[in-house]
């Protein structure tokens, strides 16, 4: 017995005496981890509070490990005792100051990084959210921005801050205490004396309403679970420090812009295949940000479009995200935590003064503080069809990504009604044989869109506006997309046909110009305006008639036509007012104009949500020329769809054209010929993950000289 209460006395005296020598020399007995977290408070400028126990050693890497009562109210900002309240450490007081004079001279407008994700230009908020994109609040060391700022990572400036210097230590700190934005203090409870616990326990977030299942609860520095100290239970009077946690909300910026970006820009641009829906994503964040948060219900991620959509749920691509996928649940937190734009800190409870269990991250939180290229849920291509191919980022070239459509079509052609006619005739035909190469990035105003294979068109583009201002301005030249009509590449349905079918404006109406649009916000409604200048049409001889297929004057003797369009949309409206003129030659002019309008689907109104409408008219004029030469074509659309699936749409499309009316409204009745007509066609479409399957009849009906025109086709495309 006396040996066992002296082996226990040893036992007792060398615990103390490794509590206290740390705080004057190395012990002779130091184990890695030991040296780990010693070496750690020394960069820190921490001193070891001799009271403290020993915490569980760790040695995942330099930040690992739960620091001592001191260390860890130097860490976070926060106090264990006597005072209620302590600042934290803040991007505008703390981090910018170090990024400025590190970084600044070479990222900045002008200079060899303004090019880059990370530009300074004088305003603090704007820098603090590109900084965000660079941070790992789960994992401070793992940060892309101490990685590159210590080449510790890829970086073209070299290394400017050393991993032992002030300004990494700062940048340390800030992250590890939520990367807020400006100075706040963090009010915390003392402990009660005598207790293993804090004083209070951990309230719920009053707008916690995710149905995402919750996990362990994570050391705020590597995101591993916590374990309780072994020492901290042995010496029951030592109160227990507040967790080290970051606490913050999801915020849109980076990872939830980013991932919408990735997974809905090729079709959800200005220029995409749903560049007439509500929801258009956008390269800038805060443009972005307004478009999204105008289809979500704060609070509920299952009452909000944007996410019932992502999930398949009556949308025409189908799922964007596989149902239990990273991705899904982080929009999903996103909304259900209030939809916040940039970080928003959690603000301590008033009942309890302890801040809400942000440590307590799930998968979902994890998932949005990932590294750069982890792994997070289901492949994009598995899950996204239109996520495209991810070229990666190359200096000066930017992030580049690669997408694609292509199609094959079985066709019945030459009949009237019937398509079992046996003069009808069997045709094989692929109208899609796409490849879009693109460059564009949510900070670098130059972007890049091409297609590669028959160079239909091409742009390069550059954001004009300041990122602070309300509107965007932008330009793009090259052989553009006019925007005229609602859906500039490949779907004018006038006359009732769309895509290469269609028989007024060309199949992809691109022509060699220049372009400015300008895009913002007025309340509820989005508006966007475009101003062009193009290679416009000519006629051949002074009493010709135009087509406005193929009459475009050539390059070396360009006639200029000049064009504006007006958009906006609410809900789920949208409208189009498009205007060009062009002279012709011969004293002869042509004024263009179109009206379109279109109903997506509105949520939550019954029978109405699954169906979606479009309809437009566009009259072209050419005048000059003399007494009787004067005429106009005419053509109308009008088209339905209804889904009674996510995957699955029923279409019905009509319209009418009459080509070279000199007199009457609509129709010059004295003038009728086959190119006087209407065209009616129903279908039915699937679709899954990229891949369509259609079925299609078409009926066209000529006012004069009836000709075997209708066709059956089966469609068989792929996107992504």
């Amino acid at each position: 017995m006396r040996l066992r209460w002296f082996g226990v006395g040893c036992l007792g005296v060398a615990l103390s005496l490794g509590a206290v020598a740390p705080a004057f020399a190395q012990p002779a007995n130091e184990t890695p981890a030991e040296k780990h977290r010693r070496e750690l408070r020394e960069k820190l400028g921490v001193k070891a509070s001799p009271k403290a126990p020993e915490t569980s050693p760790s040695d995942s890497a330099p930040e690992s490990g739960s620091p001592d009562a001191a260390g860890e109210a130097a860490a976070t900002g926060t106090t264990t005792a006597g005072a209620s309240s302590a600042p934290l450490p803040n991007f505008v007081d703390d981090v910018r100051p170090v990024l400025k004079k590190k970084c600044a001279s070479c990222h900045a407008s002008g200079k060899p990084g303004g090019m880059s994700k990370l530009v300074f230009g004088g305003d603090a908020r704007r820098e603090y959210e590109l900084t965000m994109r660079f941070v790992h609040r789960a994992n401070a060391a793992q940060s892309p921005l101490l990685q590159k700022a210590s080449a510790s990572g890829p970086h073209m400036g070299g290394k400017v801050l050393a991993v032992g210097s002030g300004g990494y230590a700062a940048i340390v700190r800030w992250i590890r205490a939520g990367a807020k934005f400006g100075p706040e203090a963090v009010p915390v409870r003392a402990p009660v004396a005598g207790s293993s616990r804090p004083a209070t326990t951990r309230p719920k977030r009053a707008d916690a309403t995710s149905s995402v299942p919750s996990v362990a609860p994570t050391d705020a520095a590597e995101g591993a679970p916590s374990e309780p100290s072994p020492g901290a239970e042995a010496s029951p009077s030592t109160p227990a420090s507040p967790p080290a946690v970051p606490p913050y909300y999801v915020a849109f910026v980076p990872r939830v812009h980013d991932a919408l970006m990735k997974a809905c820009a090729s079709c959800h641009s200005t220029t995409g295949f749903a560049a007439k829906s509500k929801y258009l994503t956008d390269a800038d964040p805060g443009k972005h940000f307004s478009s999204a948060r105008a289809l979500v219900a704060p609070g509920s991620a299952e009452s909000s479009t944007l996410y019932i959509r992502a999930h398949g749920e009556g949308h025409p691509a189908g799922a964007v995200w596989a149902k239990g996928s990273a991705e899904l649940a982080l929009l999903a937190q996103w909304i259900n935590e209030g939809a916040h734009d940039v970080a928003a800190p959690v603000v301590a409870s008033a009942g309890t003064g302890e801040p809400p269990a942000a440590g307590a991250v799930d998968a979902v939180s994890r998932a949005s503080v990932a590294p750069a290229g982890a792994e997070t849920g289901a492949s994009d291509q598995g899950a996204n069809p239109h996520a495209g191919i991810s070229l990666g980022t190359h200096p000066f070239v930017g992030a580049l990504t690669l997408n694609g459509r292509f199609d094959l079509n079985y066709e019945r052609r030459d009949y009237n009604d019937n398509p079992f006619a046996g003069s009808a005739n069997h045709v094989l035909r692929s109208y899609h044989h796409f490849l879009f190469l693109t460059r564009e990035s949510a900070d670098d105003p130059i972007h890049i869109t091409l297609e590669m294979l028959t160079l239909q068109f091409w742009e390069v583009g550059a954001r004009l506006s300041p990122g602070a201002w309300p509107v965007r301005v932008s330009a793009k030249f090259g052989k553009v997309l006019v925007p005229f009509g609602s859906e500039p590449l490949f779907h004018h349905s006038y006359g009732g046909l769309a895509g290469f079918d269609q028989r007024v404006l060309p199949p992809v109406f691109a022509r060699e110009g220049i372009k400015f649009n300008a895009e913002g916000k007025l309340g509820e409604v989005a508006l966007s305006a475009d101003l062009y200048a193009i290679a416009g049409y000519g006629l051949k001889a002074a009493d010709g008639v135009l087509n406005l297929q193929s009459d475009f004057a050539p390059l070396e003797d360009t006639r200029l036509g000049f064009g504006a369009r007006l958009g906006g949309s609410w809900g789920a409206l949208s409208g189009w007012y498009s205007l060009y003129y062009n002279r012709l030659g011969y004293d002869r002019a042509l004024v263009l104009q179109a009206l379109d309008f279109a109903v997506w689907r509105p949520h939550g109104v019954p029978v109405f949500e699954d169906f979606s409408l479009e309809l437009g008219a566009l009259r072209a004029d050419v005048s000059g020329g003399g007494p009787g030469l004067d005429y106009y074509h005419f053509a109308t659309y009008f088209q339905v769809r209804y889904y009674p699936l996510a995957w699955l749409y029923l279409q019905y499309r009509q319209g009418i054209f009459t080509f070279n009316n000199r007199r009457g409204l609509i129709v010059d009745e004295s003038d009728l010929t086959n190119l006087d007509s209407s065209s009616h066609n129903v279908g039915i479409v699937a679709r899954y993950r990229g891949f369509s399957v259609g079925l299609f009849q078409f009926w066209n009906f000529e006012r004069a000289d009836e000709i075997p025109n209708d066709f059956t086709r089966l469609m068989v495309a792929y996107d992504f």
